[in-house]
């Protein structure tokens, strides 16, 4: 009997261990995951108006379907406040960025709002800084809102340097 129970109480540390690996290997590939909202590769090309200067510093200009943006050697930028009359955003970007371990760049939608402004849920996304072009659509946004989009690079001291078009943007 005393075996059975030594045998017994073997056996279940053995399942116990064998959870607590597994769950421990499942946590450990949750957190290799990138928890970060990225655009998506795009073969989209940024056509900017004729009058838009592309070597601004930064500048955005209104156009028929969005707005332009044009951004040289900043750090942190925002736009003017725009609507969004059909409800969403979509926002296709191409940078480069002068850190060397700093990969991507990313832009906010903060929302206009009796007293200042509010961060819009899960509008947080990075662009890559790779020279290609990326896009992603930010949906079910209030059309009666005014909105503006903040650009920033997470690495002090160093600067980004591309063009965006958002499309679905009002003056």
């Amino acid at each position: 009997m005393k075996k059975a129970v030594k045998l017994l109480a073997l056996a279940t540390a053995a399942v116990l261990a064998a959870l607590v690996l597994t769950g421990c290997m499942e946590k450990e590939a949750e957190e290799k995951r990138d928890p970060l909202t990225r655009a998506e590769a795009s073969e989209e090309v940024i056509t900017l108006p004729e009058s838009m200067d592309a070597n601004a510093g930064f500048a955005t200009q209104m156009t028929d379907t969005g707005m332009c943006i044009v951004f040289n050697g900043i750090n942190k930028r925002e736009t003017d406040y725009f609507t969004v009359p059909g409800g969403s955003l979509t926002i296709s970007a191409t940078a480069t960025g002068e850190a060397t371990g700093m990969k991507s760049f990313k832009i906010n939608l903060w929302k206009k709002v009796d007293g200042g402004t509010e961060y819009v849920d899960d509008s947080t996304i990075y662009y890559y800084t790779n020279g290609d072009m990326h896009t992603y659509t930010i949906s079910d946004l209030d059309p009666a809102a005014q909105y503006r989009i903040v650009l920033s690079y997470d690495a002090y001291g160093y600067y980004i340097y591309g063009q965006m078009r958002v499309d679905g943007a009002a003056a």
